[in-house]
């Protein structure tokens, strides 16, 4: 990170501009203020609505006054592309540049709360728009690159097919709402035909997998219903590519006119907030391209892990700190310095190396006022302000560690498979199935304290598995050929295999269900075979009776499974779990050198909708049960998460989170540390760990959600 910022400060501030606000009678008085404050970076919009007004004119006088005020009080500049909003002049211009929707609408131009100006609503397979869209960014470029302030470039803010329309997105979590799909214009109908030649080659292909008898391409009908699985993840698919040449030329053109001068990023939203399905959002997908990458932080660390999991070596910034969203009447409460430690710490211990909170100034028009803001609306100190520039003094007393430290290796991984998001929006109704099972089961991980990472179906390489002695496969419905191929060979080799029900139950390269399930001959690693299935209880969901003592949860126990009952004839595996009536629901077989561990129902969806505690027990006990990993733990009342954050050089950091609303006390340990003795970087108290039992233990007390953060 020192190497692409060319010098040793952590970016920490603020989002400023967004015109047509703030006023610019307050800017010289803000911007001082920042730099008051010790802040390093403000972030400022260039928009295309606002900024090129006309065909043959750009305006960029508001940016070039900022610009200048930034260097003048010593401001480091994040320079924001913002494209969503297209000028007035390109609906003028081309009158077919609107998205059109299942059900026959052009969208846009509209405006949404945070998109005042309007312009929203255009079509990405529009070449003609394209055109001027990346002719606006040349020019952006091309007249900021030299300039003294800027820091880095962001040409992607939140890159996604419903460009800020959050009423398009609706259709993910409620099929009911499918004539909100985008988008039907022959722009989009023309280049998907071609997108689907260059996937399948041959006709005799496409057929095969859609279970069509077409005679040739031009024959192709863009599915319109949610009644097949093949057909609707290609046109699902098919915008996810879009989206990512989109940013892939983003960079390309900025690259070509900026000459390395400065770091370029986009930042995404993972898909609590931006649904694959109707935003065409994949964070590998937009993360492959840049010098850093950057998301959208909110209160949740599955969104850290997946930052850094699909940015893979590069340095990773909170580009969008979302502490107090609101709007008018329906205002956030506020914040406090744990809230604010909480965000900054758990993004440290997830290698965060920048965070820019939205945004200084509460907002002043429409919806979103008078909400998320620094400041007060005048723009004066607000306590949660002078809260952050007290976070963000200590954490420039600890950049040359932050910068250079790197977190504890993970030691399980968790598959994010797009494809299969659609498929179980398809297949529920929602896309959510997919998504509460992965929030499920991180969190159960997480507050157990392993180090987890995300792994995409692009990474399926032998070499990339080895990396990882357990793999965590929540919905695993629909996998593959390669996917299966290779986890196979890992579990063989060694691995650990942990899988939900109907794995691999989708046969994806023929468009048909398995007739044996788990799928791809799995049936053989896991050690059974699927029996009777029976759907859960809405409400109340399946119980799951432990009938053996696990780390974490004890025989007679019961956990709670979600939407089916898959019941196993077995072959060769130990039964872990039954089902109320009795029948086999977790087991565990040895394959090869390897385990496999199915599990006959959604415990992960369960823990994330219910919250049943058993639950998150049983999913740590699956891990710790099958192989024993080191890492830090913490033995006590409550639940603890402990970070360990190390440099050669430098020494090493210890973040301690209280994760409940009560106050806890108890032990923590930790399996190696290069020093005894710690200090807490905000009150000085010191911490010294003694040695037991092989392990460096220490005891700890900690307030209501209180987070700690010790150097040594």
């Amino acid at each position: 990170m020192k190497q692409l910022l060319k010098s040793s400060y952590i970016p920490f501030g603020s989002q400023y501009y967004r015109a047509p606000s703030p006023d610019s009678a307050d800017w010289e008085r803000d911007l001082q203020s920042m730099a008051d404050l010790g802040f390093t970076m403000v972030k400022f919009w260039v928009q295309w609505r606002w900024n090129h007004p006309a065909v043959d004119r750009f305006y960029f006088e508001d940016i070039d006054r900022l610009m200048d005020l930034a260097h003048e009080y010593r401001l480091k500049v994040m320079l924001n592309t913002i494209f969503d909003v297209a000028p007035a002049w390109i609906y003028q211009k081309y009158p077919d540049a609107s998205m059109l929707t299942l059900d026959g609408r052009r969208i846009g131009p509209q405006t949404q709360p945070h998109r005042q100006i309007g312009g929203l609503g255009y079509c990405f397979n529009h070449d003609q728009v394209m055109s001027h869209f990346f002719s606006f960014l040349r020019e952006t470029v091309k007249r900021y690159t030299d300039h003294p302030a800027l820091g880095m470039w962001n040409v992607g803010s939140e890159p996604e097919l419903t460009s800020s329309m959050a009423e398009m997105r609706l259709y993910a979590d409620n099929a009911d709402r499918m004539g909100d799909m985008l988008c039907y214009c022959e722009h989009c109908r023309n280049k998907f035909v071609e997108w689907i030649k260059s996937k399948y080659h041959s006709i005799e292909m496409l057929n095969q997998s859609w279970n069509r008898n077409y005679r040739e391409f031009s024959e192709i009908e863009l599915p319109i219903t949610r009644n097949t699985f093949n057909d609707m993840i290609d046109w699902r698919m098919f915008f996810v590519d879009t989206l990512g040449k989109n940013v892939e030329k983003r960079f390309a053109v900025a690259r070509e006119e900026d000459q390395g001068r400065h770091p370029l990023l986009c930042h995404h939203v993972f898909i609590q907030g931006f649904p694959l399905v109707s935003t065409a959002n994949d964070p590998w997908n937009v993360g492959r391209f840049g010098d850093l990458h950057g998301f959208t932080q909110m209160d949740d660390s599955m969104m850290i892990d997946i930052l850094r999991s699909c940015a893979k070596d590069k340095p990773v910034i909170s580009a969008e700190m979302l502490m107090l969203p609101g709007y008018t009447l329906d205002l956030p409460q506020p914040i406090e310095m744990t809230d604010i430690k909480r965000f900054i710490f758990s993004g440290i211990a997830g290698n965060l190396k920048g965070f820019i909170f939205w945004q200084y100034r509460p907002e002043v028009l429409g919806r979103e006022a008078p909400t998320w803001g620094l400041s007060f609306l005048d723009g004066s100190s607000t306590p949660w302000m002078n809260s952050y520039a007290e976070v963000g003094r200590v954490l420039q007393n600890q950049a040359e560690f932050i910068l250079d430290a790197k977190p504890q290796n993970p030691n399980v991984a968790i598959l994010y498979h797009p494809e299969n998001q659609i498929f179980a929006w398809i297949s529920t109704k929602n896309e959510k199935s997919a998504t509460d099972s992965l929030l499920g089961t991180h969190h159960a991980l997480y507050e157990h304290n392993f180090k987890i990472d995300f792994i995409h179906p692009r990474e399926f390489t032998r070499e990339f598995l080895n990396k990882y002695p357990v793999i965590y496969i929540p919905f695993p419905y629909h996998l593959g050929a390669k996917i299966c191929h290779n986890l196979k060979d890992w579990v063989e080799r060694g691995g650990i295999l942990i899988a939900e029900a109907y794995f691999a139950g989708w046969k994806v390269e023929g468009g048909h269900h398995e007739k044996v399930v788990p799928g791809y001959g799995f049936d053989r690693v896991f050690g059974v075979r699927q029996g009777v299935v029976k759907p859960a209880v809405r409400e109340s969901g399946v119980d799951i009776v432990i009938t053996k003592n696990l780390p974490y949860i004890k025989k007679g126990k019961t956990a709670k499974g979600s939407l089916i009952q898959e019941t196993y004839l077995i072959s060769k595996a130990e039964v872990w779990a039954e089902f109320s009536d009795g029948s086999p629901a977790i087991t565990c077989a040895q394959f090869g050198k390897g385990k496999a561990i199915a599990i006959g129902s959604y415990i992960g969806l369960s823990y994330h909708r219910q919250q049943h505690p058993e639950n998150g027990a049983m999913i740590a006990s699956l891990v710790e049960a099958a192989i024993k990993l080191d890492r830090p733990r913490y033995t006590g009342k409550g639940k603890v998460r402990i970070d360990f954050l190390t440099d050669d050089k430098k020494g090493s950091m210890i973040i301690l989170q209280n994760l409940v609303n009560e106050p806890v006390q108890g032990t923590i340990s930790i399996p190696d540390l290069p020093s005894k003795k710690f200090a807490e970087i905000f009150s000085k108290t010191k911490l010294r760990f003694s040695m037991q039992k092989g392990k460096y233990t220490v005891p700890v007390a900690l307030t209501e959600r209180e987070v700690k953060v010790y150097r040594g």
